[in-house]
């Protein structure tokens, strides 16, 4: 494990919460040993946090994990996952996994749509005498999957990065994650949600990910979710504006590096024009 010292010193450098930069440090370990797990591979990893730690080493910090299951997982087999991956944890890199049972709960148990959420509580470099952390997993099968999974390194910008070099994880290609977030902004969540905007901004804006890319196979990853494409998703986000912005400021702003500042307005205006582009000419 890594120094307090060097946390800090790059959450400093980052302008960022030491605590976040604890949290992102433990997430690229525990991804490294999470895969050594031959069930794992059947686990796509996507979301927020698969843009920071396999495509983009400044991308904003995200809180949790995110995978898709391709292959049926049952309560006791992740239990029995994440047992071992604590394990290894502490023997490679001295992390504490034993500070409270690890949690597993089962959101929906219905063949072919299981979905799990789970909890693995740890204590980091500045954990030790602060309150327990966890690590959150959101795992779901109910999922339509568009495009083949991509194999990516875990970037792991910290002083033991040796440790994980080589490993290679099964990730959402950027258009798989364009349609899902798109999907998020038109219709999916109950609670406005800014990371989307962030999310759609970034993919569009600064990665180039063309929405002609995603049209193929959009409608099908709308129905999964049972979701219809068209001119109501569009009407629907406009009116809760002001929604985005309440929690663009109270639950993003402290997660974006000051390398990587987007405006609200900027991420909105783009967010807006890809929703219109995709209800008008589905």
């Amino acid at each position: 494990m890594i120094s307090e010292a060097e946390i800090r010193r790059l959450a400093g450098q980052w302008s960022t919460d030491p605590m976040i930069v604890d949290l992102d440090y433990v997430l690229g370990c525990f991804l490294s040993q999470w895969y050594q797990d031959e069930k794992a591979l059947k686990l796509r990893f996507k979301g927020g946090t698969c843009l920071r730690k396999c495509y983009f080493p400044n991308y904003r910090f995200s809180e949790d994990l995110d995978f898709t299951a391709e292959a049926h997982f049952s309560k006791k087999t992740l239990e029995s996952m994440l047992a071992r991956t604590a394990q290894r944890l502490q023997d490679i890199f001295g992390l504490d996994f034993s500070v409270r049972p690890l949690k597993v709960e089962v959101v929906n148990d219905e063949y072919g749509l299981e979905s799990f959420q789970a909890r693995l509580y740890y204590r980091g470099a500045i954990g030790w005498r602060g309150s327990v952390r966890a690590i959150r997993l959101d795992i779901s099968r109910g999922e339509y999957l568009g495009l083949p999974a991509v194999n990516k390194e875990i970037i792991h910008p910290y002083g033991d990065r040796d440790l994980l070099s080589g490993i290679n994880i099964p990730c959402y290609s950027l258009e798989e994650m364009l349609a899902e977030k798109l999907r998020a902004l038109s219709g999916q969540r109950h609670f406005a949600i800014a990371r989307d905007l962030f999310d759609i901004h970034q993919l569009i804006s600064n990665a180039g990910v063309s929405l002609n890319s995603v049209k193929p196979f959009l409608a099908r990853k709308f129905k999964a979710k049972g979701i219809t494409l068209g001119e109501h998703n569009l009407e629907e986000l406009l009116v809760r504006r002001n929604e985005f912005e309440r929690d663009w400021k109270r639950s993003l702003t402290h997660l974006i590096p000051t390398t990587e500042q987007v405006s609200f307005e900027a991420a909105w205006e783009t967010s807006v024009n890809a929703v219109q582009a995709i209800t008008k000419n589905p």
